[in-house]
This record gives structure tokens, sequence and C-alpha cells, in this order.
């Protein structure tokens, strides 16, 4: 047993020496936006205040004049071409003056957001590619530059191999929803916390480029769990507790 130990000590060591010995390379980069409006009618004209209380007069809920800001902060850390991770953070949308967001007096508020969370690396001897975390995730559209099915940040894994100049393969495992129900509700009897309430999306796309024509056909599945529409189908069971036994 002493042998055996000495050994995986050995190898730790080994494997921490070689780690170390690859530099790593910090990238930062970022966008500051400042924006300050004003306008009157549709949600404009009324205080929030007013329209939080149910006293509002016709649905307005923004001052005429605001002053706003947002900041997102990007690291990249870049071991090689083979091998990197990014995490991704957004502060704000700030209203200057709001408590709620950390735009009033003293500031301090938790405002700081989790965008995207990944890594990057590439399967060795090969050219494909494959990233795994939190990230954006956009399928084709035909007339806009955002697809109107889906376009947004998901946990997910996507692959990707280019054939050749003219023909690409992407696939995509993505998890959108799961554990949010919280329990299932039935009368005096015990629950089921976040019981089979996920969903899964399943992808592929096909990106096609040639002389004056680039076309993607693609084909997405979905699979959802019989738990997942639990908490929409009770809305009423938020105000119930679970304590993991008779409620």
């Amino acid at each position: 047993m002493k042998k055996l130990m000495t050994l995986a000590l050995a190898a730790a060591m080994m494997l921490g020496a070689a780690t170390g010995a690859n530099a790593i390379d910090f990238k930062a980069k970022g966008q500051w936006i400042m924006d300050f409006n004003y306008g009157m009618h549709g949600k404009f004209g009324e205080s929030k205040a007013a329209a939080n209380s149910g006293y509002s007069r016709n649905g307005n809920h923004e001052d005429e004049f605001e002053a706003t800001q947002r900041v997102r902060l990007q690291l990249d850390a870049v071991a090689s071409e083979a091998l990197s991770g990014t995490v991704f953070f957004e502060i704000g949308d700030q209203v200057w003056g709001d408590n709620d967001n950390g735009g009033a007096l003293g500031a301090d508020g938790k405002v700081v957001e989790l965008k995207r969370a990944y890594i990057d690396w590439m399967v060795p001897q090969t050219d494909l590619k494959v990233r795994m975390g939190i990230q954006g995730i956009a399928l084709p559209s035909f007339t806009t530059n955002a697809s109107q099915i889906m376009d947004d940040d998901v946990a997910a894994i996507s692959l990707n191999y280019q054939f050749n100049e003219n023909v690409g393969l992407t696939a995509f495992w993505a998890r959108p929803y799961n554990d949010n129900s919280g329990y299932k509700w039935n009368g005096d009897k015990e629950g089921y916390q976040n019981y089979m309430d996920n969903m899964d999306m399943f992808a592929v796309l096909l990106p096609l480029t040639f002389d004056g024509v680039k076309v993607t056909p693609w084909v997405m599945y979905a699979a959802m769990g019989p738990g997942m529409f639990n908490e929409w189908k009770h809305p009423e069971d938020k105000t119930k507790k679970f304590s993991g036994g008779n409620a």
C-alpha cells in the first residue's frame, strides 16, 4: 500500500509539473455603455411606484427621463490553440438612483450576472472543436441576424467540424431547464423535489458555402420530462413548503 501511495504521489507531482510548465495567456476585454434617454407616452410618463402599487392610471411605469448603464467583462484564459476557457460577466442594467439594481446612493447592489462560462478544446489528432459550458447558441435565420426560434445563452456541449471550405457540421446538446419545479404537492403526502423536470435539446446543423450561395439545413429535437410543467400547472404550490416529509 505504501508503495502504491508513493507511486500515486509521484505521478501527481509529475502531472502538476507538466501542467505548470504551460504558460496561460489571460486576455480581458469588455464593453461599457452609458445611456441617457427621454420619452413620453407608451411606457413613459408615470412613476414606477404608482405602477407597482396598482394605482397606475394607464399602465406606464417608466420615468420620462432615465440614466442607465451596463458593463460587460470577458476574461479568456488561453493555454494553447487547442485549449482555452472563457468567463463572461454582466453588471447591470443599472438605472441611476434605483436602489434595487445598485444605482442609488452608496451603490453596493448585488447586480453581477454570469452570462457565459465555457471551455474550448480540440480532440487530439483531429480538427474536431468542442465547447462545454454556458454559451451562446443561435439557430440559422433566413432573413434576420437573430433567430426567432433560438438565440440565447444556455448550458450546452457543442461540436464543430469543418470537412472542407464548403461543408461543415455542428451539433449540440443543450439543457435549458432542470431542477426548477421545487416540489410536487399532493395533499398531505410527500412530494418529489425536482423530479423529472428537465428539458433537453439536440440539434444538428450542416453549413454549406459555395460561390454566391450560403445555406444551413438543420434539425432540432426537444425532450421534456413529465415533471417540467408541475410548477406552472399548480402555481399555488409555491406558497407551500416541502420539508422532505409530510407537508
